[in-house]
């Protein structure tokens, strides 16, 4: 007999995917191997060689049965949040870099690149002159628990008791490697299907000239006519971190926020912003902490304050406003037109069916005083998909009346998602894209959740409303409101 530990210690030198097929029965312990030499060690891995028949002549019967355990498997896989995602490989990449400074060029790949909501499998891709030392001295780092598989550039490594598929590439073959590891299998499938001849490279944008096509953003990698617009010249010219001119959307200790008025506005300052919009919730909001007409006067003047301290900063007073149950909003008119922007939500959905939804979501747009719907289908990453609006209507209402669909960076939301984004933007609607930050750190990360949450629907700066210079956004706010009159 073996003791509890030793056997805890043989299961953790077996990828987390094999320990699991065999645990099903749904392959034997030489199945596992098979797989293991064919390189097939994570999710990512099976579901790939099952669509493209990779599987090897010898399992081929098993086929249904791995299909099936792949299915259940995905549905008991403990998958991180994208937020959650970034953080952790960003700090492995560090801790990587400190220990082997000849890696050049470590990246996320796969989910984490493609900013998908939810992240199945972690991948990092380097390249160094010597792959297998490298990856010899990565998995004898003492924070990193050993490598569960391992090949000559590859190494599924143990971290935090969380498994990465860590490649190292040759540095003229770095290109090739990390076009493969980001993926989706689909789009990969569709660029080799232009190549003919495979061809190693060492630069991403030459496995795209290879095939005769401009380089597709990680974002569109989906083979949702992606490679079409590549062959025609039809790309979009993607919206940028870099061309975020403010956020309209953060929280402060005045509402749910982490962070004081001070604290949110010198960070955002720091930021290199030209505007930014204070919306703390409104009274009746289902947050821990929310304004009353009081201390909405008390932020005014707070507010007023800071414009004299911070110049080179515009601070737009601003509110998110509940959409009640009865379709008003949570302030009256008199209260909404004293602020600067308003940004309105449907935090609540009353136990209303998607109809009735709907209509409380389309009378809050037809409100003249109304500039921003927040986070549209109000979901939550990972466990609620969120509300099923009527959204073609949402986007004509929205479109129609000038009133901005929100791409929201908090991590627990990424909402307008890239395919409804996609939609809006179809449908000539303007979208912003905030933070919803209600930590002053979160700042950045936020808005770059949400920029790449854009960059997965086509969004262009064109298309964004804080892309726009001050006078722009003001205009846009004036414009609908002039309808009040």
């Amino acid at each position: 007999m073996i003791d509890e530990r030793h056997a805890a210690d043989l299961a953790a030198s077996i990828p987390w995917l094999l320990r699991r097929l065999l645990d099903r029965r749904s392959v034997d312990s030489a199945g596992a191997a098979s797989l293991a030499r064919q390189g097939i060690v994570t999710l990512a891995d099976l579901r790939t060689a099952l669509d493209y028949g990779r599987i090897g002549s010898h399992l081929g019967a098993l086929e249904p049965e791995l299909r099936a355990a792949a299915m259940a498997i995905a549905d008991e896989h403990a998958r991180q949040p994208l937020g959650r995602a970034i953080d952790f490989t960003d700090n492995l990449i560090l801790l990587i870099a400190a220990a082997c400074p000849e890696v050049e060029a470590l990246a996320a790949a796969g989910d984490v690149r493609r900013f998908e909501p939810v992240v199945e499998t972690l991948v990092l891709v380097g390249s160094a002159p010597d792959p297998p030392s490298t990856l010899q001295r990565i998995c004898a780092i003492p924070l990193i628990q050993g490598a569960v598989h391992q090949t000559g550039r590859r190494a599924l490594l143990r971290y935090q008791q969380v498994e990465v598929d860590v490649r190292i590439a040759a540095p003229d073959e770095y290109g090739s490697v990390l076009h493969l590891a980001t993926g989706s299998a689909a789009h990969v499938a569709g660029i080799r299907s232009k190549h003919g001849a495979t061809r190693v490279c060492a630069r991403e944008e030459e496995v795209y000239s290879h095939a005769g096509l401009a380089w597709v953003a990680p974002e569109l990698r989906h083979a949702t006519g992606e490679i079409e617009a590549a062959a025609s010249g039809a790309l979009p010219k993607l919206v940028a971190r870099s061309d975020i001119r403010g956020d309209l959307h953060m929280h402060t200790t005045y509402s749910d926020g982490r962070d004081t008025l001070a604290a949110m506005v010198q960070a955002a300052s720091a930021l290199g912003y030209e505007y930014i919009a204070i919306t703390d919730h409104s009274a009746r909001a289902a947050a821990s902490r929310t304004l009353t007409l009081d201390s909405l006067e008390r932020q005014r003047d707070d507010l007023a304050r800071l414009r004299e301290r911070v110049p080179g900063l515009t601070i737009l007073h601003g509110v998110e406003v509940d959409i009640m149950p009865d379709g008003r909003l949570d302030f009256e008119d008199d209260v909404l037109e004293s602020l600067d922007i308003v940004l309105a939500s449907l935090h609540d959905n009353a136990g209303h069916d998607p109809a009735r939804l709907t209509r409380r979501c389309l009378s809050a747009i037809a409100h003249p005083l109304v500039n921003v719907i927040t986070h549209p289908a109000n979901r939550l990453v990972g466990r609620d998909a969120g509300y099923d609006l009527d959204f073609p209507a949402v986007f004509a209402a929205a479109a129609e009346t000038g009133t901005a669909l929100e791409i929201d960076g908090a991590p627990t939301h990424l909402d307008l998602d890239g395919e409804r984004a996609r939609a809006a933007i179809n449908a000539g609607v303007t979208v912003s894209i905030d933070s919803d930050c209600h930590k002053a750190a979160l700042l950045d990360r936020q808005m770059r959740l949400g920029v790449g949450t854009a960059r997965r629907g086509w969004v262009e700066p064109r298309h964004v409303l804080n892309t726009r210079p001050l006078a722009d956004v003001r205009a846009f706010i004036a414009a609908k409101r002039a309808v009040r009159r």
